[in-house]
């Protein structure tokens, strides 16, 4: 047996800086927010100290199966539901979700509420990426 440390397999979270852009509604809506959450193939150094320090990414595929299968307990918040004045208010519904060979991605559709417009501002100016909430199933 290993005398290895094994990081911490659930409630991860990951993040990925610059991939939240909106898309134009009429002046009357609220925009569609498109988001990248995972990057597969790409190498990302961890050095977390509930985690750990190692290299991980995402294989492509990686997260067909949860996509599929959860999609209707999935939600949009802010900060994953942590934020101390937005709580587990959903940002919108998800209108798209998907993945390809690069990349997994959604589409939201804001809701017209007051916090939404008061992120607006943040998002426009690219101040906000994208992460997501994750166990891991299987590893190598």
């Amino acid at each position: 047996m290993s005398d290895r440390v094994r990081p911490p397999r659930d409630e991860l979270v990951r993040a990925t800086p610059g991939t939240l852009t909106l898309r134009a509604a009429s002046k009357d809506e609220m925009p569609t927010m498109v988001v990248n959450f995972a990057r597969f193939g790409e190498w990302t150094e961890i050095d977390s100290a509930r985690e750990g320090h190692f290299m991980e990414r995402f294989a492509p595929g990686a997260l067909d199966k949860t996509l599929a299968e959860n999609r209707d307990s999935m939600k949009v918040t802010f900060n994953h539901g942590t934020d101390p004045s937005l709580g587990d208010k959903v940002l919108g519904p998800i209108e798209k979700l998907s993945t390809d060979a690069d990349s997994a991605s959604a589409e939201v559709q804001l809701l017209d509420t007051s916090y939404n417009r008061d992120l607006l501002p943040g998002i426009e100016a690219g101040l906000y990426g994208a992460s997501l909430r994750f166990s891991v199933m299987r590893e190598q």
